[in-house]
């Protein structure tokens, strides 16, 4: 009952299950969306930044960034943002409803870390349902408590616990942004990419 946004919001989150292995909901996630009614192509940039913390980026120039699954090396989790904006920009349906088919494949898995992970998803459809008023409003709401409320304390302690740098702070900070994308005419038609945060331009420039 939804349109392409809602279906791809619903896959996206899927797929940090089925494919946990290449995509994970902490990670990134590039979104292309042409709009019809505008005949615009638009991105999401689902990437988030680096550590605030000045120590951090002291390390990572002495030291490089970590390449052998630190912890230390993770960007700010975009992918939860990335989705609501596609969700509240694009979409029609709720965040409930997106996540739905996630919780079912989460409740039938039998990986340590199913339950954690439905439990959080569970807390972001609870502050959907708790928000009064616009559908924009609930999804700001599920937004919200995961960079701002008691999913992000977990997260912080989780990340002291692990050595890692992130803190609340970082995903206060966090902006998802909606972006023009880069492009180049190839044998009669247009490709387009995300922008510099991903490959996107090197392909672009392959094809010139």
């Amino acid at each position: 009952g939804g349109n392409a946004a809602d279906a791809a919001a619903a896959t996206i989150l899927a797929l940090a299950v089925t494919d946990s292995d290449m995509f994970a909901m902490g990670g990134e996630v590039p979104i292309l969306i042409y709009d019809a009614k505008l005949r615009q192509v638009k991105t999401i940039s689902g990437m988030g930044g680096a550590p605030l913390n000045p120590e951090a980026i002291k390390t990572f120039y002495e030291h490089g960034i970590p390449s052998t699954g630190s912890m230390q090396a993770a960007p700010t989790p975009a992918a939860l943002d990335a989705v609501v904006t596609l969700l509240r920009l694009y979409g029609t349906t709720s965040f409930e409803d997106a996540v739905a088919a996630t919780l079912n494949l989460l409740d039938a898995g039998d990986k340590d870390w199913h339950p954690r992970l439905a439990r959080t998803l569970r807390k972001l459809v609870e502050a959907e349902q708790k928000q009064p008023g616009s559908r924009e409003e609930k999804l700001t709401a599920v937004r919200d408590r995961f960079y701002l409320g008691d999913v992000a304390d977990e997260l912080e302690a989780w990340y002291v616990d692990t050595g890692a740098w992130l803190r609340k702070s970082d995903f206060a900070a966090h902006v998802t942004r909606v972006e023009d994308p880069v492009s180049t005419d190839y044998q009669g038609y247009t490709i387009y990419k995300c922008g510099p945060w991903t490959q996107g331009p090197v392909l672009c420039q392959n094809l010139e």
